[in-house]
């Protein structure tokens, strides 16, 4: 009868040791795994970063300016982290073929124009305020085409001073977060192409950094204003993170070029209806003594309605005259809300001579609302 041999302390030993080398080989093979799928999920989350912005940019920006009531613009703003924009890029109402896409539960206030009494302050901005009017596509009805902003801003939730966060915003709702984990390329996050005329030649340039910011207002220099109306395309640069730092960031850049189709194309003015009545002039003596200042708010149909008023015609007349006559100047419209004329070349006697003056609005048909006398004559003193 055999007996049984037990295990040895030294056979032990070898056995835990044994054991613990596979365990350590398969603790690093797993931590090994591990680093590499959390590698893999991160720069997979890069990447949908990536695609997401790209898509989403390309879809908004090509809408830039699409179905504009008149006198609505296309661009509010741009500099070179702020692209403000009108468009009618998304609708509630079923069945509309006007606008780009159809989001049902989309609010009313995000898919039509903001309200003067709405006014807001452009993203990314401190002071600029948008709209100064409201913008109809008939009387009491928005325009179907809302504003839309994204602007690239610092973001202050993480650790990082050099990372940015892309917002997208519409009219004054909530902002939203589109991309994150943003560093800066060497070149603007936004760049600009406009449609240059030169000597009667056409060709795309780049709006140099020096004339940024440009900005939608009737009172910018016509040079200025002709630029950011020839705006044909823009540039979208900038590098997206992982979210990590060190050995384990990993980064790609994202450019995006993007061009503005609807600034190619122009509505035209209503030119229907006559324009509605025009408010009732100002008229005083000014303080030269010689010049008479007639002052007068927009027309209904230039800062809403049919939007196709095109100038201002002025009448003269000495107190006691029985007609009009033919109006002595036309002043063009194209920078609401408040106009004002000096008139000076008014004509003196020997006498003070009191004149009164009449305004109307003139629209592209050409038709022109009833002649609307000032509050009050003018007492112009006699020639020295």
């Amino acid at each position: 009868m055999s007996k049984r041999r037990g295990v040895s302390l030294i056979e032990l030993i070898v056995a835990i040791l044994i054991m613990g080398l596979v365990m350590a080989a398969a603790q690093r093979f797993f931590v090994a795994q591990s680093k590499t799928f959390r590698r893999g999920a991160s720069d997979a989350v890069m990447l949908q970063n990536i695609r997401f912005g790209a898509d989403l940019l390309n879809q908004h920006l090509r809408s830039v300016g699409a179905n504009l009531t008149d006198g609505q613009p296309p661009v509010i703003y741009v500099d070179d982290k702020v692209l403000s924009f009108n468009a009618d890029y998304a609708t509630n109402t079923a069945g509309d073929l006007n606008a780009i896409y159809y989001t049902p539960k989309a609010p009313n206030d995000e898919v039509m124009a903001l309200a003067a009494a709405a006014q807001v302050t452009v993203p990314g901005q401190t002071s600029l305020k948008y709209p100064d009017f409201s913008y109809e596509a008939a009387v009491g009805i928005p325009s179907p085409a809302e504003m839309i902003t994204f602007w690239f801003a610092p973001d202050t939730e993480t650790v990082r001073a050099d990372d940015y966060v892309l917002w997208r915003q519409v009219n004054g709702a909530t902002p939203e977060a589109v991309v994150r984990n943003i560093l800066k390329d060497s070149v603007p996050f936004f760049r600009f192409l406009y449609l240059k005329d030169s000597a009667s030649v056409l060709s795309i340039d780049t709006v140099k950094a020096a004339s940024l910011p440009l900005q939608y207002n009737f009172s910018t220099d016509t040079v200025r204003l002709r630029l950011i109306a020839n705006l044909r395309a823009v540039i979208v640069s900038y590098i997206v993170t992982n979210g990590l730092s060190g050995p384990s960031e990993r980064t790609r850049p994202m450019n995006l070029i993007v061009p503005f189709p609807n600034m190619q194309s122009h509505q035209l003015k209503t030119c229907g209806n006559d324009p509605r009545p025009q408010a009732t002039p100002s008229v005083v003596l000014d303080a030269d003594g010689r010049s008479v200042d007639i002052g007068w708010t927009a027309n209904g149909d230039e800062t809403g309605g049919e939007r196709d008023i095109m100038s201002y015609l002025i009448w003269r007349r000495p107190v006691g005259a029985t007609s009009w006559g033919p109006p002595f100047i036309s002043v063009p419209a194209g920078n609401p809300p408040d106009y004002n004329f000096q008139d000076s070349s008014v004509p003196q006697d020997t006498v003070a001579v009191w004149w009164e003056y009449a305004i109307a609005a003139q629209d592209c048909t050409p038709s022109y609302s009833s002649p609307v006398p000032g509050m009050s004559a003018v007492a112009v003193p006699a020639a020295p």
